[in-house]
C-alpha cells in the first residue's frame, strides 16, 4: 500500500502518535512506522516483480538489495514495538501482514549462511525474514553465486 493511501487510514491523533515514535534510519534520518511499512511493501513488490527478469538483467535487484530490504524490515520491527498496541495492530493489519505474507509466498526457507555472508552479519537471533530467500529469479541466482564464491574462498584459504 502506498504511503499516502496508508496514512489516509489513520486519524490525525494516530498520525501524531506515529510521528512521535520515529526510528533512526540511515545517517541523520528518522522514519515513522507508516513510512517503513510502505517502503517494506514496495520493496517486497519489487523483489517479487524482479523474479520474472532474466538472470543478468542490469535492472534486477541482487542479493545486496535483498539484504537492504531485510535491514529495512528490521527497522520496521523496531518502529512497531514502540507503538501503542492498538495502533501497532492496526498498522500490521493494514499493511505489514500483507507485505510479510507476500514475501513468504515467493520465498523459501534458507539456513541464512549465504545471507550472513552477503549482509556481513551474524544472523543468530535475527527475525524470520533473514531466513527466507526468493525461490527463483535474479536474486536467487545471485545467492547461489555468493554461495559458490564463498565456498571457493574458504577452500582457497584452507589450502594456503
Amino acid at each position: 500500500m502506498a504511503q499516502a493511501q496508508l496514512r489516509s487510514q489513520f486519524t490525525e491523533d494516530e498520525l501524531a502518535q506515529l510521528a512521535a515514535h520515529r526510528v533512526p534510519f540511515g545517517v541523520g534520518a528518522e522514519l515513522d512506522a507508516v513510512e517503513l511499512a510502505a517502503a517494506w511493501g514496495e520493496q517486497v513488490a519489487r523483489i517479487d516483480a524482479d523474479r520474472a527478469l532474466p538472470p543478468f538483467d542490469r535492472d534486477a535487484w541482487n542479493a545486496y538489495d535483498l539484504a537492504g530490504a531485510l535491514f529495512l524490515r528490521d527497522h520496521l520491527a523496531t518502529a512497531l514495538v514502540k507503538l501503542p498496541p492498538e495502533l501497532r495492530a492496526r498498522l500490521e493489519q493494514l499493511a505489514v501482514q500483507q507485505a510479510d505474507d507476500r514475501y513468504r509466498s515467493f520465498t523459501v526457507v534458507d539456513d541464512g549462511r549465504r545471507m550472513a555472508q552477503v549482509a556481513q552479519l551474524e544472523l543468530a537471533g535475527r527475525a524470520w525474514w533473514w531466513f527466507r530467500t526468493p525461490a527463483n529469479g535474479p536474486i536467487a541466482d545471485d545467492m547461489v553465486r555468493h554461495e559458490l564464491c564463498g565456498s571457493w574462498h574458504l577452500t582457497f584459504r584452507q589450502a594456503r
